[in-house]
């Protein structure tokens, strides 16, 4: 009897193109020659192999392709093919290389019986959507993983019985990837002598691969930088992300020592490897990782992470060095010792070695034959494969890591971007922070360029769900705002999850007080009212705010924003003489910007020789251009200022006058302190309570009182010199422990009380 076709579904097979494509090839290729006397039908979705590919010459391969339809009419004529091919050949088995092939499989099955199987790489796993989809992954007749932690994470996400799930790594091209010199053309197209270090990643720049490491490796460069002043980090691959790369690594003062080459022809590729002194991609999602082997063969010592499947492509840390892939301080020890051959495991200083051995190991020779063996229970007549033929390989070995953070907040502000790079340089965790929106439509301030891992809701429509992995998926998620569609629904996932999650903000009623505000809170944060996590407070404001409304059983950290204060600790000081009054802010009601003009106005009238600069704009700027008319000569507009150039604004006055009817924190008060400038603040302000409660670096005054203003400002006015100078010093002390460094260490302490908290509850 004439053996039956066995039938592969891939959604490519262009020679050179990304990980599944070069898997399909390889398993086409395994197949057909294992199964010689067995017919190969591949359909094809995406591309068309020309006449002269070395598939088309294996003699029982026929390839059938759709790649010349186009848009959603491609999907429609996959999905009539491969019904009409499983029709009219009845296959004895149809492999899909993609997980979205697996409805219209089941289809088959349902109508001739066919068995189906799924290879599962990884990057399909993660991004598996939609309940048909799902349903006919759990129903498929067998599955098989290219990696321990693909298995693992198809077995627990999808509750897959572990029989049904088997492994079979990836493979390379032996022939294409060998070690060999540095190429001369790419040492002068880069501008690179031979002696010069390198380190090389290779892979997609999209947003959903942003976990592959290149940002671990940008904060591990500073400290690389300082043992190999030379050394350049060559980043291989195109996509949408290559911006944020750029803007990182400006953000971080390497920007000399990267080169992003954009996508890397297939030709070049080898020739990249053996430019590189040590491949490095320590990310937290990889189902394999076929670059690895390619670098190990071109005999470079490989860095990965020790999280995920790049567990098996080192196999298990025999062939490269396995890291934790949040730690950018031991990456760059790592990294150190492969280049300076000082690494403990002496295959990777030996590149013919490691040739060997990643060829032995993970060779076609070796894989086609596990790949074969695998199939062959699916493909030989009358036989059924049973659990006990299942081979059950042994788990991953534990991890003892750092933590993984996920912040989600309001918006792209400057304050915040120069707080959390402050925490991504201490290289110690991953930390990714949601931003809400990337402009506040009340603040004119330009984004920063963002030093720290990120997604910015409002830029693009598919940063929504890898966000939501991440609130899924983190060791702890800090929340510091809950008024965004994003940012409430997963406040309420995360607490049903059981995960460890802490909220953190200024005090509750900002916007809406009293009784009706309470209320709405209650029932918005309900989880925050039910579960007693911690609450990070801006201030001892914030807290006794929290305290109010949520009790004392539960604990409570002070940890105001902070921001780097050492350009306005820079300034020089004003002499004691010149009191000039600064307002810096928006003119609205909420910053008293109306008090601040009528009070001026009443001091102008005494002291003829007193000033008022004015910084910011804002709906009252025409009241209160009314309200200071008398004394206009005495005041400057200077208008809203970039932050950028806010301590050059600062440096323009002597008294900081922020009588704020309510701020919740206040950073330009803090800001203002560090300049030097004693301040005025009122007792409905965060920053003001915690810095001025002892007078001695300003004064504290009630809010919403334009007499306390103006009667606090002649007292500055007439303060001696001696005095005042004594203010200024005050002044500049008050604010240390809130520069952006001190406050990122306190920041990383309390996510890890926070840890062990949740770890003995």
């Amino acid at each position: 009897m004439k053996p039956k076709p066995i039938h592969i579904w891939t959604t490519g097979i262009k020679l050179g193109s990304g990980g599944i494509q070069a898997f399909s090839r390889a398993y086409i290729q395994a197949i057909a020659e294992g199964f010689p006397s067995h017919p190969v039908t591949v359909l094809v979705d995406h591309d068309t192999p020309p006449p002269e590919d070395p598939l088309r010459a294996l003699p029982n391969v026929s390839i059938h392709s759709v790649s010349h339809f186009q848009g959603r009419l491609r999907a429609i004529a996959f999905a009539a093919k491969g019904l009409q091919l499983g029709l009219l050949d009845k296959p004895t088995c149809i492999v899909s290389i993609h997980l979205h092939f697996l409805p219209i499989m089941s289809l088959v099955r349902f109508l001739t019986g066919t068995r189906i199987l799924s290879i599962l790489h990884g990057i399909d796993l993660w991004h598996l959507k939609g309940r048909l989809r799902h349903l006919a992954l759990r129903h498929a007749d067998h599955l098989m993983a290219v990696s321990q932690f693909t298995r693992q994470v198809a077995i627990k996400d999808f509750a897959l019985p572990p029989e049904r799930v088997t492994i079979v790594p990836n493979t390379f091209d032996e022939t294409q990837f060998q070690p060999g010199p540095k190429p001369d053309y790419l040492l002068q197209r880069h501008a690179l002598t031979p002696d010069q270090p390198v380190l090389l990643t290779v892979g997609r720049l999209s947003p959903g691969d942003r976990l592959k490491g290149h940002r671990q490796v940008l904060l591990a460069l500073p400290f690389l930088i300082r043992k190999h002043p030379t050394i350049r980090y060559i980043i291989g691959g195109s996509g949408s992300d290559q911006p944020f790369l750029s803007e990182m690594a400006s953000c971080l003062g390497i920007a000399d020592h990267v080169i992003l080459t954009g996508q890397i022809p297939n030709q070049e590729l080898p020739d990249y490897h053996r430019l590189a002194d040590v491949f490095v991609m320590p990310g937290l999602k990889e189902g394999f990782g076929i670059v690895f082997l390619e670098a190990m063969a071109s005999g470079k010592p490989v860095i990965a992470g020790n999280r995920d499947g790049s567990f098996d492509a080192l196999d298990g840390g025999r062939l490269g060095a396995l890291i934790d892939p949040f730690n950018a301080a031991q990456l760059a020890e790592t990294a150190d010792a492969l280049l300076t051959r000082q690494h403990p495991n002496p295959l990777l200083s030996n590149p013919a070695a490691l040739y060997e051995a990643v060829t032995a190991q993970f060779g076609f020779k070796r894989v086609a034959s596990l790949m074969v063996d695998n199939l062959t229970p699916w493909v030989t007549p009358d036989r059924t494969p049973t659990p006990s033929s299942t081979p059950q390989p042994a788990p991953l070995p534990p991890v003892h890591s750092s933590v993984r953070i996920v912040v989600v907040t309001e918006f792209t502000s400057p304050y915040q971007i120069e707080f959390f790079n402050a925490i991504a340089r201490q290289g110690t965790v991953l930390l990714e922070v949601i931003y809400m929106t990337g402009q506040d439509s009340t603040r004119l301030w330009e984004r920063s360029p963002m030093g720290h891992l990120n997604w910015v809701l409002t830029d693009n429509k598919n940063h929504h769900w890898e966000a939501s992995k991440s609130v899924k998926d983190a060791d702890l998620v800090i929340f510091n705002t809950y008024l965004f569609s994003f940012a409430l629904p997963a406040l309420w996932k995360r607490a049903r999850s059981g995960k460890p999650w802490a909220f953190w903000g200024e005090r509750p009623g900002s916007l809406n007080t009293g009784r009706k505000g309470r209320l709405m809170r209650k029932i918005l944060l309900h989880p925050l009212h039910r579960q007693p996590v911690p609450i990070w407070g801006m201030g001892q404001f914030g807290i006794e705010g929290y305290q109010a409304e949520y009790g004392s059983k539960r604990s409570y950290h002070n940890l105001p924003y902070a921001s780097n204060l050492q350009r306005f600790f820079d300034l020089p000081d004003r002499f004691p003489s010149d009191r000039v009054f600064l307002f810096s802010g928006r003119f609205t009601e909420r910053k008293g910007a109306d008090l601040i003009a009528i009070a001026f106005a009443r001091v102008a009238a005494k002291h003829p020789s007193a000033k008022l600069i004015l910084v910011g704009s804002g709906p009252l700027e025409s009241s209160m251009r009314d309200s200071l008319a008398p004394c206009a000569n005495q005041v400057e507009w200077l208008g809203f200022q970039p932050w950028t150039e806010m301590p050059a604004a600062l440096a323009k006055g002597a008294i900081l006058c922020l009588p704020s009817r309510y701020d919740g924190w206040g950073l330009a008060l803090v800001e203002g302190l560090a300049a030097g400038l004693p301040a005025i603040g009122t007792d409905k302000t965060g920053s003001a309570v915690e810095l001025l409660s002892d007078h001695q670096a300003g004064w504290l005054i009630p809010a919403n009182d334009a007499d306390a203003l103006a009667s606090t400002m002649e007292i500055a006015l007439k303060l001696d010199d001696s005095a005042f100078h004594a203010k200024q010093l005050a002044a500049r002390k008050a604010p240390q422990s809130l520069d952006a460094i001190p406050a990122a260490t306190e920041f990383l302490s309390l996510c890890q009380e926070t840890l062990l908290q949740a770890s003995k509850s």
